[in-house]
C-alpha cells in the first residue's frame, strides 16, 4: 500500500512540476501569455463560457480573433488570458 501511495505521490508531484514549453528544432521556446481577465458569466445551462469570453474580448477592444486560455470558471464568472 506504501508503495502505491509513494508511486502516485511521485506522478502527482511530477506532473505538477512540468513548465510550459515546447520543443521546436531543438530549441526550447516559453509560451507566453497575456493580460489576465474575469469576465461575467451567467452559468446557465444554455449560455457556454466560451460566449461569456468572446462577448468580453470584444467589450475589451480586442478582434474577435483573439486567442485565449481559459484559467477557471465559477457559477458567475469564468477567468482567462490571452496570448499577446
Amino acid at each position: 500500500m506504501k508503495k502505491v501511495f509513494f508511486g502516485m505521490l511521485v506522478m502527482a508531484l511530477g506532473f505538477g512540476t512540468m513548465s510550459l514549453t515546447t520543443i521546436n528544432d531543438q530549441k526550447v521556446v516559453n509560451v507566453v501569455f497575456g493580460p489576465t481577465y474575469t469576465a461575467p458569466w451567467l452559468g446557465s445551462c444554455c449560455e457556454s463560457p466560451l460566449t461569456a469570453i468572446e462577448r468580453d474580448i470584444v467589450k475589451r477592444g480586442y478582434p474577435p480573433t483573439t486567442q485565449y486560455l481559459i484559467i477557471s470558471t465559477t457559477s458567475n464568472s469564468v477567468t482567462y488570458s490571452i496570448y499577446p
